[in-house]
Formats: structure tokens, C-alpha cells, sequence
């Protein structure tokens, strides 16, 4: 479609020749160079695709090695863990050329307009800077102390953590992960569903970005990864609690610090996960 276009418009000025039609004429052909070539590859990768993963088993990355239950209240801490572990098949992805974990930042959005939704105080701007690819790359953690004493704020003012997270159901949002840890109550995971089993658990709380943003997360979004500007890991997201308006949806997650705790406590020292 993208070609047709371009052949197109270098029809519509064949045979003029002014400076305005031959910038035209350039700027077309440039674009009808990136097309082909963008062509060409894609033609590579569907080959590639056609011949070594047409079958489901060809397309098993990995295997979960550790799934502990969900805990509820867990530790020191009392916060919820609900995690898996998968070991990824190294036969399946080539070392040489894996870019390291990254959120998708999509085009949809301009670079200038994701910096402006990541800053919300001016006084206090959010580090962020959209990578030329749009694919922000996870490294780091945000520690629990920074969780309860973070030094961004939000357009009133307040504390808070600029994130970003892209889940299955909500895609790319942005939120205001804020100082204050709730305690949550838990009764739907029991089969009696009532209060009396219920299990209170501490989570790290994110907002919607502001009243006309939407909600940060709905169901299908657990376990999406939350991180700041930086790509710096937050939390996985554990669940929601979706409210009468915007300004009372709020958003579970399990910060990453006690995450990495009880993975090292199981014996598992390295995860891949930043």
C-alpha cells in the first residue's frame, strides 16, 4: 500500500521539473528505497518464520521451572507474590542479537507526546527520554525506599512515581505510582468466596495518569511489568480495583525488590528479568 502511494505521487509530477517537484520527486524515491528494502526484509523474516517455527512445538520458548503458590501477606514485608519462573530455550533465541528485556513504547504516540505524559510537574520533571527505536529498555530496580519516599510530583503536587507498563488487555498506559502502600483485602481467591478466608496483603498503589487518561491496567494486564522513565523495574502487577470514577481506580503491584528477595531465598540468584 505504502508503495503504491509513493509510486503514485512520483507520477503526479513526472515531467515537472522545479526545485519544489524534483524535493518531491528526491524525498519520494528515498522513501520508495526504506520501502523496499523494508519489503525485502520482512520477505527474509517470513521465510524464516515458514521454515523454523511452523509447528507449536517449534514455537516453545521455554518451560517454567519454579511457580510457588500465591502468597498473600508474604514475608517481613506482607506483600503479595504471585510469580512464575520460565527458563528460556537458549537454542531459541540468539544470544548474539537479543537486545535485553524492553516495553514497546509503539509509534501510535510521538516521542514529544510521551515526555509530556511522563511529566506532569514542572518543577519536578520525570527522567525520561523516548529511545529513538521506542523500545525502552528495562534496567535496574526502584527500591522500596525510593516506593515510599519518591522525589517526582504529580500535577497537584503530590509524591509520586511516574510508570509505564504495557499489558495484554490495556496496551501502552502511564501512571502515578504514589508513596502510600495499601493493604488489601483478598477473598477472591477462595473457593468460598466470602471474607471470612480473606487474606490482607500490603501492594505498591498506581493511579491513573489523570482523570482523562483511562485506567492504568484492567483484567488481562497481571503480570505486566511496571517501570519509571528510566526502565528501571518497579513491580509486576498482581491485580486492580476498578472504581466508581477514575480518580478512585488503583492499581496492584508487587514491587520488585521483595520479588528479587524470595527468588534469591529459592535458590535462584540470576534471573533474567532486567
Amino acid at each position: 500500500m505504502i508503495r503504491k502511494h509513493l509510486e503514485r505521487h512520483i507520477r503526479l509530477i513526472e515531467g515537472q521539473d522545479n526545485s519544489a517537484a524534483n524535493m518531491k520527486r528526491n524525498q519520494a524515491q528515498g522513501e520508495m528505497q526504506k520501502a523496499e528494502k523494508a519489503m525485502e526484509e520482512l520477505s527474509e523474516f517470513h521465510k524464516y518464520v515458514s521454515t523454523q517455527w511452523a509447528t507449536p512445538e517449534s514455537r516453545l520458548l521455554g518451560h517454567v521451572i519454579l511457580s510457588p503458590p500465591i502468597g498473600f501477606g508474604f514475608g517481613s514485608e506482607g506483600y503479595t507474590h504471585d510469580w512464575a519462573l520460565v527458563e528460556i530455550d537458549t537454542s531459541k533465541v540468539n544470544a548474539n542479537n537479543f537486545d535485553g528485556n524492553a516495553i514497546d513504547l509503539g509509534t501510535h504516540i510521538s516521542c514529544k507526546d510521551s515526555a509530556l505524559s511522563m511529566n506532569l510537574h514542572c518543577t519536578t520533571p520525570h527522567p525520561f527520554r523516548c529511545p529513538n527505536d521506542h523500545l525502552l529498555r528495562i534496567k535496574g530496580t526502584i527500591s522500596d525506599g525510593e516506593m515510599r519516599k519518591p522525589s517526582g510530583r504529580d500535577q497537584t503536587h503530590e509524591p509520586c512515581i511516574m510508570v509505564i507498563k504495557r499489558g495484554i488487555t490495556t496496551g501502552l498506559a502511564v501512571g502515578r505510582a504514589n508513596n502510600i502502600l495499601s493493604f488489601v483485602r483478598n477473598p477472591d481467591y477462595f473457593d468460598d468466596d466470602t471474607d471470612d478466608n480473606a487474606k490482607t496483603s500490603q501492594e505498591w498503589a498506581i493511579l491513573p495518569r489523570n482523570f482523562k487518561s483511562g485506567a492504568f491496567s484492567e483484567k488481562g494486564d497481571s503480570g505486566s511489568i511496571i517501570v519509571d522513565g528510566r526502565g528501571r523495574a518497579g513491580g509486576l502487577l498482581t491485580g486492580g480495583s476498578a472504581g466508581l470514577t477514575l480518580s478512585t481506580d488503583i492499581t496492584y503491584a508487587m514491587p520488585i525488590d521483595s520479588l528479587l528477595k524470595r527468588m534469591q531465598e529459592l535458590g535462584v540468584h540470576s534471573p533474567c528479568i532486567l
